[in-house]
């Protein structure tokens, strides 16, 4: 084995370790997961010159990534919807997020950042959901909505992630 083939085999095997480091923070809210398993892809096809990884399979890749990405906040902001949450409700949701994140992050950094914005998110939809109809259940079923869509999207997610390293796999090893 020269040199070279094992710079490369190298530089794979670490990609690889950087995509399911990734895929793990998807499911464990440490690390930023789906945007680690696309900054590794693109590393790598920047390392390689976009030979194994070329053009059309990274942009397939960009858009799987774009799409599972964001899964958090457009599942949960249909999740809301289909509880019943009104537009300013999942506007409030939004805020509560960002303050929960904001101030649990400060208190707990990375983990108190995800946790806080779920938490915040829940409470600003059922706040705005009950200043509109003053009913608590209903209030309720629309910010567990929320939950519901925020939880639907870590699968997402990790079903993404997932399709990135077996496309990425899939056409670096068949250069």
């Amino acid at each position: 084995m020269d040199l070279s083939t094992l710079l490369e085999a190298i530089v794979f095997g670490l990609a690889v370790v950087f995509i399911l480091i990734g895929i793990v923070g998807v499911v464990v809210p440490i690390l930023p997961g789906v945007l680690l398993v696309w900054l590794t892809v693109l590393a790598y096809a920047i390392v390689e010159g976009f030979n194994s990884i070329d053009w059309v399979t990274f942009i397939i890749i960009t858009f799987i990534a774009l799409v599972t990405g964001t899964a958090d906040i457009w599942m949960a902001l249909f999740g809301a919807k289909s509880g019943g949450a009104s537009l300013l409700s999942m506007i409030y949701g939004v805020i509560g997020a960002l303050i929960g994140f904001f101030v649990l992050g400060a208190i707990a950094p990375i983990v108190g950042g995800l946790f806080g914005g779920i938490l915040g998110y829940s409470i600003g939809v059922l706040l705005g959901q009950y200043q509109k109809q003053r009913d608590w259940n209903l209030a309720l079923k629309a910010s567990l909505g929320g939950l519901a869509g925020w939880g639907i999207a870590t699968f997402i997610q990790l079903g993404g992630s997932l399709l990135i390293l077996v496309l990425f796999v899939w056409q670096a090893l068949k250069g």
